[in-house]
C-alpha cells in the first residue's frame, strides 16, 4: 500500500517539476534575450523544449531570438509553429514572421502574412503599423495611409505611426498633412535619436517643394489648397523688414500659430480623419494660446531654446 502511494505521488509531481524547469529555463532565456545574449537565449529555450515540447510560448521567444539574430528561416520556421497551433502569441508570431519575411526582402510575402492577420487580429494596432512599415518600402502610399489611420484609431499615442504618416504624406506631396502628423509625433516624442529627423522634415515641409507638389494632382489639393499656400506666404514673411531680427524659434511659433489658426477657420462642417484627428486638436490649442508653449517643447533636439524659454 504504501508503494503504491509513494508511486501516484511521483506520479503527480513529476509533471510539476518538469513545469517548473521549463519556466526556469524561459525565464533565463528571456533575461538574456533581454541582455542582447540571443544565442544564450536559443540555449535556454532548447532545454525548456524538452520538458515541454508543445510549448508555444517557448516557440514564440525562440523566433523572437531568432529574428534578432538575422536568422530570418528559424525565426518564420518558429514562428510557423505557434500559428498552427493557434492559441497564445499567435498575433505576436504574425507580427515576427512578417517581420522576418521583410527583413529578408520578401516584403510581399510579408504583407500577405499581416493581412491574413488582421483578418483574425482585426484590433491589433501594431499589425496595422507593420503592414504601414512594409506597404512604405514598397512605396504603395495608400496602402500605407489606410493602414496608419487604423493604427492611430486603436491608440492615437503611437508615436511611430503619427512620424511615417508624416513621411508618407511629405513623399506624396501633400505639406499640410505631413505637417500636421510630424507636430503629433514631436509633441509625443520631441527629445529621441529620431525627433531631430522629423523637426529637419517638418522645417523642409515648411519649405516649397515643386518637384513633389508637380507629381500631385488638384484633386488631392483641394481639400487644403488654402492651407497650402498660406505655408509659401508664412514661410516667405521671415524675410520681411519686420521680421528680420526675430528669433527663429519666435517666427516658427507665430507661423505655427498662424497655419492652425487657419485650419481651425476653414474646418466649419469638415469631416474626416484629418479634420477630426488633427486640425480639431490643434487648431484648439492655437485658440487656447497654447502654440508658442508646443513649438518650443517640439524643437527641443535642435538646441537649448526650450530649457532657456522654460
Amino acid at each position: 500500500m504504501k508503494l503504491l502511494l509513494l508511486l501516484v505521488f511521483a506520479f503527480l509531481i513529476s509533471p510539476l517539476f518538469a513545469q517548473d524547469a521549463q519556466n526556469n529555463f524561459v525565464l533565463e532565456g528571456i533575461k538574456m534575450h533581454d541582455k542582447g545574449d540571443y544565442e544564450g537565449a536559443i540555449e535556454m529555450y532548447k532545454k525548456a523544449l524538452v520538458s515541454n515540447p508543445g510549448s508555444v510560448q517557448v516557440k514564440y521567444e525562440m523566433a523572437s531570438s531568432y529574428l534578432q539574430l538575422k536568422d530570418f528561416t528559424n525565426a518564420i520556421k518558429y514562428s510557423d509553429m505557434v500559428i498552427a497551433a493557434n492559441l497564445d502569441y499567435q498575433d505576436q508570431a504574425y507580427t515576427l514572421k512578417g517581420s522576418a519575411l521583410d527583413y529578408s526582402g520578401k516584403r510581399e510575402e510579408a504583407i500577405k502574412v499581416y493581412k491574413q492577420a488582421l483578418k483574425k487580429y482585426t484590433k491589433n494596432q501594431l499589425l496595422y503599423y507593420n503592414l504601414a512599415l512594409t506597404s512604405f518600402a514598397l512605396k504603395n502610399y495608400k496602402e500605407t495611409d489606410e493602414a496608419l489611420m487604423k493604427s492611430l484609431k486603436l491608440d492615437q499615442l503611437h508615436a511611430s505611426s503619427h512620424f511615417l504618416l508624416g513621411l508618407s504624406m511629405l513623399e506624396q506631396g501633400k505639406r499640410v498633412q505631413g505637417i500636421l502628423a510630424l507636430y503629433n509625433f514631436l509633441l509625443l516624442e520631441p527629445e529621441s535619436k529620431r525627433s531631430h529627423i522629423a523637426l529637419k522634415e517638418l522645417e523642409n515641409a515648411w519649405k516649397k517643394d515643386s518637384k513633389k507638389e508637380k507629381s500631385v494632382s488638384k484633386k488631392e489639393t483641394d481639400e487644403f489648397l488654402t492651407a497650402t499656400l498660406m505655408l509659401d506666404i508664412l514661410e516667405s514673411s521671415k524675410n520681411n523688414e519686420a521680421n528680420k531680427n526675430k528669433p527663429a524659434i519666435a517666427l516658427f511659433a507665430e507661423n505655427t500659430n498662424a497655419i492652425f489658426s487657419i485650419l481651425g477657420a476653414e474646418k466649419k462642417d469638415k469631416k474626416g480623419f484629418w479634420w477630426n484627428f488633427y486640425v480639431d486638436y490643434f487648431s484648439t490649442l492655437a485658440a487656447n494660446h497654447h502654440t508658442e508653449a508646443l513649438c518650443y517643447y517640439i524643437t527641443q533636439s535642435k538646441d537649448g531654446a526650450y530649457n532657456e524659454w522654460i
